[in-house]
């Protein structure tokens, strides 16, 4: 994480209840510290890692201005290893291609992993978000 600079954060988590099973996504999004954006959004039956992948989509697509600096805060070392160390997947290839392009929007894109379920206020609140999402599903 970036410290001392205008750093747009977005805090990421997938939740899936079964594996799989219904699947959740949720996001928040900081600027200069304050929250500006928050996400919920169920996603039908999936996996966690399809959860991750689109918690990160999701949060990017929010993002108006994207020559600033980001950086994406996510507990997902799948989600991580495909995004900065070219990782080969097997499944999921359809939205890893989607969220690559995606990135590829960027100008300033970090990926930050952080440590999950580990008391973190936001990534917290991020997979309180992914949870809601299942809970309130259709």
């Amino acid at each position: 994480m970036r410290q001392g600079e205008d750093v747009l954060q977005i805090w990421t988590d997938g939740a899936c209840t079964g594996n799989p099973g219904p699947a959740g996504a949720g996001a928040l999004i900081r600027e200069r510290g304050e929250l500006v954006h928050e996400i919920s959004e169920y996603l039908g039956e999936g996996t966690n890692n399809i959860a991750e992948l689109m918690a990160i989509l999701l949060g990017l697509q929010a993002v108006t201005n994207r020559d600033r600096p980001i950086d994406v805060m996510t507990d997902s070392s799948y989600c991580v290893g495909l995004l900065t160390k070219n990782w080969k997947a097997k499944a999921n290839q359809e939205l890893i291609a989607e969220l690559r392009g995606e990135v590829a929007k960027f100008s300033d894109l970090r990926f930050v992993k952080v440590p999950g379920h580990a008391g973190v206020p936001d990534n917290e609140r991020a997979d309180e978000l992914a949870r809601e999402a299942i809970l309130a599903r259709p």
